[in-house]
């Protein structure tokens, strides 16, 4: 008997690459995103494909070798949902604050938007103010 994969399970699955991608996995980006990307997170501007790639890149040299776990992902659409806890040791400058050797984790849901197979938006709300707090940015 075949399994045939849904729409809402390859969207889901394309997602899954794009937060691999986003967290170092080797991946062509051209598969995953469309030209037109545009990532939105707390705090910033509006970003293009590399201007988000250089936030990120900025969060993973404060917390090399982070991992994450996807708790929940939900499709519904053209959007997919999810629920993400990082993990890492704060072993390097992050938000202008010297290393600490510190555990940290981080969590967060994150959302995409998915348009002729390419992920073509991402919104994310993050506990920064908690993951401050865990490096001793702002008092607990």
């Amino acid at each position: 008997m075949a399994v045939h994969m849904t729409t809402t399970d390859a969207e889901k699955a394309l997602v899954r690459r794009a937060i691999g991608y986003n967290h170092g996995a080797a991946d062509e980006a051209s598969e995953i995103f469309s030209p037109d990307f545009v990532a939105y997170m707390p705090g910033q501007p509006p970003m293009d494909r590399a201007a988000f790639e250089h936030y990120v890149g900025g969060v993973s040299a404060g917390i090399p070798g982070y991992t994450y776990e996807i708790h929940d992902q939900i499709a519904q659409g053209d959007l997919v949902v999810n629920r993400i806890t990082w993990h890492g040791v704060h072993t390097a400058e992050l938000a202008g604050i010297p290393a600490t050797g510190l555990s940290v984790e981080l969590r967060g849901i994150n959302m995409f938007k998915v348009k002729d197979g390419r992920v073509v938006e991402q919104w994310a709300e993050l506990d920064l103010f908690g993951l401050l707090q865990q490096i001793g940015a702002i008092p607990a």
